[in-house]
């Protein structure tokens, strides 16, 4: 254990916690004790449990669980007990949003953010000024900026651009945040103590090398230890990229990034207007209004929504179009957009790109299914090598889409706003060609999660070498690691009594216990025994577990999967339930969002009574302890229908 030390004031070496968050958790524990009052617990500041809620990644599928959970536990009057809220990926964007307004409680926040959720997108425009701004501020301007505004304007659908450290001075009301991510080289390299990388309103850093800088520096230059230039704080939209960059290890994910952008170039069946009414699209068949995308090209003439005819304009809809059907059994509806890109694009794309337009009829329907997703794939990505020579027509001032006097609507344009002479309103197309002369590099390229590095040429015995001599680091989607929170809660400086494990994962719901497990047995922190039995149970999991600390310094877990034997009838049902809502799914609508929110709420809603005894024994565990009583777990109905799980053999 390293001694508590400050490297000029600026970069701290400590395993402990900074004063400040020590503040802030001896403040907020004084209110958990008031709470505890009020529910006929009277308890000494010591003897308040230290109780942390870990929401795993998964996407929106995360964060809407995470937001159904955290409505039923206020439901039940239980977030008062909350010390820590910690979340990883999908998880950290629900929190981002719970915590943009201070004075709001939970609560009260969890209603605003479902309103936003069941609401339309964010308009384009404002994502890509939030994109210009970043350009010019940033020297590191790289994919992880496209899709921290791209997740917070399409699927929380807000561009929250506040700041983490703004959070440092707030009223108590609200459990002390903890983001996390990693550092992407370390993570390749197999080095554990540089990879968790955790964000806090006071400090941000390293938890396994126990190094940290306050958060309104992270991204500022530093070297040696001392700061060379300050730079602008990241805002919670770039936070929301780095946490959510699952697909940024590995380019073979680029399939993934380029279907985002394109899906910005609208078309295809979500083309919709004001008065509900059919658009015809560059295939020439009619498609319906879905009343949910609002990130797209659209004009307005005398009332009804037309589209522009300009080559880039018909390009990205139809490569929006054919990504949307790529999956879609019927070869016919790819082939009639295959054959109006190939005469939209001769002579207009290279040699290269010509060569993929060696397709005929006959051919396509031949093919598999997979062999024309894998061709679509190598289309769209093709395109974004040659945009250059595609989107000249968005710089030419004759073009219809570069009409002088354009005003710009959110997807709901009134007959007000037209004069009696047409009027073309386009707020797209210049965005449009700022993404492609901006965004489509960045995919070639493929750089995620850069910001300086402020350990570099710091000089300690503590510090290796492979990351000290790095200028730069790169911060990505935790979960590519564990895909649950628990190396900054598994810390023994924030002695964390109960864990509760929200687990939104894909598949395996005891992925995120086997990956914490091992990370606290090289870590060398204290974890709970798990029965090897519970392994086996990933296709068909109980909606609780509690893994047992056995001593006082070892944490108790109470993991619950979302999809489970109590929220679905069978385990035929929890598979369905998997593939449906799986992780790079298009954002929910209504209905979808509600579904998660009460599968999440009912997992709460039917351990209520187990959280209940956990909180009551653990108000007394320590003073318990203290005199040398052993402790035992708590007499309740809700243990008896629980089973016992022993340690790990």
């Amino acid at each position: 254990m390293w001694k508590p030390k400050d490297t000029l004031k600026t970069v701290r070496l400590s395993q402990s916690i900074n004063d400040e968050e020590r503040t802030y958790v001896t403040m907020r524990k004084k209110l958990i004790k008031k709470w505890l009052k009020d529910q006929d617990i009277d308890c000494k500041l010591e003897d308040v449990p230290n109780i942390a809620l870990l929401g795993s990644g998964g996407g929106e599928r995360a964060a809407v669980g995470m937001l159904g959970s955290l409505c039923q536990l206020a439901q039940d009057d239980l977030l008062g007990s909350l010390l820590y809220m910690c979340g990883v990926s999908g998880s950290t964007w629900c929190m981002s949003s719970l915590y943009s307004n201070p004075a709001e409680s939970l609560s009260k926040s969890c209603d605003e953010i479902i309103k936003k959720l069941k609401g339309p997108t964010v308009d384009l425009s404002k994502a890509v000024e939030w994109l210009k701004l970043r350009k010019e501020q940033n020297q590191d301007f790289n994919l992880t900026d496209f899709w921290g505004a791209f997740t917070a304007s399409y699927f929380m659908k807000e561009m929250n651009t506040c700041c983490l450290s703004e959070d440092a001075h707030r009223k108590f009301i609200k459990p002390y945040p903890i983001y996390s991510a990693i550092e992407l080289d370390c993570h390749r390299q197999g080095y554990t103590k540089g990879v968790w990388f955790e964000m806090t309103p006071h400090e941000s850093g390293f938890s396994g090398l126990g190094a940290f800088v306050p958060t309104s520096c992270l991204g500022s230059q530093f070297e040696g230890g001392t700061l060379r230039e300050k730079r602008k704080e990241m805002d919670m939209v770039l936070l929301q990229g780095i946490c959510g960059s699952a697909i940024a290890d590995g380019q073979m994910n680029s399939a993934e990034v380029v279907k985002k952008i394109w899906g910005l170039f609208g078309g295809g069946k979500n083309v919709s207007n004001s008065g509900g009414k059919n658009v015809s699209n560059s295939g020439g068949k009619n498609v319906s209004n879905s009343g949910e995308d609002d990130m797209r090209l659209e004009f307005v003439s005398r009332g009804e929504v037309k589209v522009c005819n300009c080559l880039p304009s018909q390009v990205g809809r139809c490569v929006s179009e054919l990504i949307e059907y790529a999956e879609d059994p019927d070869a016919l509806k790819t082939w009639e957009v295959i054959t109006t890109l190939e005469q939209l694009l001769k002579g207009h794309v290279s040699s290269k790109g010509e060569m993929l337009w060696n397709m005929d009829a006959e051919r396509w329907q031949r093919n598999s299914l997979m062999e024309r997703k894998e061709f679509i794939e190598k289309v769209s990505l093709e395109l974004i090598l040659t945009s250059d020579s595609w989107t000249k027509d968005w710089e030419d001032q004759s073009c219809t889409c570069n009409a002088k006097r354009m005003e710009v609507t959110m997807g709901m344009t009134t007959r007000s706003a037209m004069s009696s002479s047409e009027r073309i309103t386009n707020p797209w197309v210049p965005d449009k060609l700022w993404i492609a002369q901006n965004i489509f590099p960045l995919v070639i390229k493929w750089e995620w999660g850069t910001v300086s590095n402020f350990l570099f040429k710091i000089q300690d015995t503590n510090v290796p070498s492979s990351i000290a001599s790095k200028e730069k680091i790169h911060l990505v989607d935790a979960g590519l690691k564990i895909n649950s929170p628990y190396p900054p809660i598994l810390r023994t400086s924030r002695k964390v009594d109960l864990i509760i494990s929200l687990d939104f994962s894909a598949g395996d719901p005891f992925e995120t216990v086997r990956s914490a497990k091992t990370y606290a047995l090289l870590q060398k922190v204290p974890f709970p025994p798990v029965k090897q039995s519970v392994w086996e149970e990933k296709d068909h999991p109980e909606d609780c577990y509690v893994f047992e600390g056995q001593s006082p310094e070892v944490p108790t877990i109470m993991h619950m999967p979302l999809f489970n034997l109590q929220n679905c009838q069978d385990e035929e049902e929890i598979k369905k339930e998997r593939e449906k809502y799986t992780t790079f799914h298009q954002h929910y609508d209504a209905s979808e969002i509600q579904h998660i929110m009460e599968k999440a709420k009912d997992n709460l809603k039917n351990n209520k009574t187990g959280s209940w005894n956990r909180l009551l024994w653990l108000s007394n565990a320590e003073r318990i302890a203290s005199h040398g009583i052993r402790r035992e777990r708590p007499s309740s109905p809700w243990y008896k229908t629980r089973k016992t799980l022993q340690p790990m053999v």
